[in-house]
């Protein structure tokens, strides 16, 4: 039994438990709404960002889609001239060989037909065989000398000399034969050297 003059605690106690849960839920609700809030800042953010690099992304290709027509005129024009050069280079090497035979046929025009006579040409790609017969050494050598400084003669030789039908007689032509190598393109040539009778090459 209470007494008369004592206290009803549990009101209060009921009260203060009230109290507190009612706190719990407002803590709760408010880290519940922050987290919401933070989730929709996020999701702004992304959502903005995304906007913003599709904008940036679009307007790149924007770009580049009225620099493809240039660019591809470019890539074309590059490809015809590297495809010309290629066409000229290939022209020019197969046309050395008539340039070389043109050359040595217009300086054997030069030529005095009392020292050394041209009786056979054979013209290969990059080498000329010439059948001559002369009327001494020297003027052999001299002859071979001259045709050895023509532009893109790369080496030359003079061999098979002696006489004609096998005849004694100094009056005698010689029967000579003559080589000239040609080289490639004119960069690549090395200066004529004077060749000399009866040796390889240029001495």
């Amino acid at each position: 039994m209470t007494s008369a003059c004592g206290f009803n605690l549990m009101p209060h106690r009921q009260r203060d438990a009230r109290l507190a849960r009612r706190r719990r839920y407002v803590e709760w609700a408010s880290a519940m709404l922050c987290g919401c809030v933070a989730v929709a800042l996020l999701v702004t953010w992304q959502t903005f960002e995304r906007a913003r690099s599709d904008g940036e992304r679009a307007a790149i290709e924007q770009r580049l889609a009225a620099l493809a027509p240039p660019l591809a005129e470019q890539t074309r024009l590059v490809r015809e001239a590297r495809d010309e050069r290629l066409r000229d280079e290939r022209a020019a090497t197969l046309s050395e060989p008539l340039t070389h035979l043109l050359d040595l046929l217009d300086a054997l025009s030069g030529e005095s037909s009392e020292a050394v006579v041209v009786r056979q040409l054979r013209q290969r790609e990059r080498d000329t065989e010439l059948l001559a017969a002369s009327s001494d050494h020297a003027a052999s050598a001299a002859w071979l000398n001259r045709l050895a400084a023509l532009k893109g003669v790369k080496d030359s030789d003079l061999s098979d000399v002696h006489r004609a039908n096998n005849a004694t007689d100094a009056s005698t032509p010689f029967e000579i034969k003559a080589h000239l190598k040609w080289g490639g393109p004119p960069e690549q040539r090395p200066a004529p050297a004077t060749a000399h009778q009866n040796t390889r090459g240029k001495q």
